[in-house]
């Protein structure tokens, strides 16, 4: 039986935070690949399908995409070094509810993978048996 493998995009300015991620991706058994821009998903809808994009992008862009996103919004995770309680309100109206605050902690982004169904897959491993805090323990506050 062939395995399928997991892709990982990721659009990200910063050479350090894409090595980073791409090491911590491959070690989770993703097929990683950066890219430039939201675009170059269109033809990759297969791939997305059973994967997952991480990006660090303003919301206007979201925005310009967001018929896009719509079809992947449960496979795409925002990275973002400042998140307030106004930018998570404005994501979860345009449909983002996976948000990580950077720099990205590896035990929290393998939390949120592993809340993504892969079809025919295994979920992310699970390295540490140790319970970790809540999905928005980094945002400082929130409750909900």
């Amino acid at each position: 039986m062939k395995e399928r493998r997991k892709w990982a995009f990721i659009i990200d300015k910063d050479e350090f935070v894409r090595l980073s991620l791409n090491k911590i991706l491959n070690k989770y058994g993703f097929q990683v690949e950066e890219i430039e821009d939201l675009s170059q998903l269109e033809s990759r809808k297969k791939d997305v399908k059973g994967g997952v994009v991480l990006a660090d992008v303003e919301v206007e862009v979201l925005e310009e995409w967001l018929p896009l996103l719509k079809k992947w919004n449960d496979r795409f995770i925002l990275m973002s070094p400042l998140i307030t309680d106004d930018l998570t309100l404005r994501l979860k109206k345009i449909g983002i509810y996976r948000i990580i605050k950077k720099p990205v902690d590896p035990r929290l982004l393998r939390k949120v993978i592993r809340m993504i169904s892969f079809p025919d897959e295994v979920k992310a491993p699970l390295l540490v048996k140790k319970r970790e805090g809540s999905l928005f323990s980094q945002k400082g506050g929130e409750g909900t």
